[in-house]
């Protein structure tokens, strides 16, 4: 069985907040055409949504703080 880790890190490298890293198993059977076909389409519908959702938290996370930096001048 393979791994896939996401990591996700902002413009300096660092970790962004939150989940950064999430790790997915795929599972390939025989390693035919259709199992790696399978494999990968099931990692896209379960990665893609936990990185959309990391990514909108990280942006709300940022929009507040800086809200609240306006709101102090």
């Amino acid at each position: 069985m393979a791994t896939v880790e996401i990591t996700i890190r902002d413009d300096h490298g660092d970790f962004m907040a939150g989940q950064a890293r999430r790790t997915y198993q795929l599972n390939l059977g025989n390693q035919s055409f259709n199992a790696i076909e399978t494999a990968v389409g099931t990692l896209k519908n379960s990665a893609l949504p936990d990185l959309k959702a990391d990514l909108l938290k990280n942006a709300q996370d940022n929009f507040i703080k800086k809200r609240a930096i306006n709101a102090e001048w």
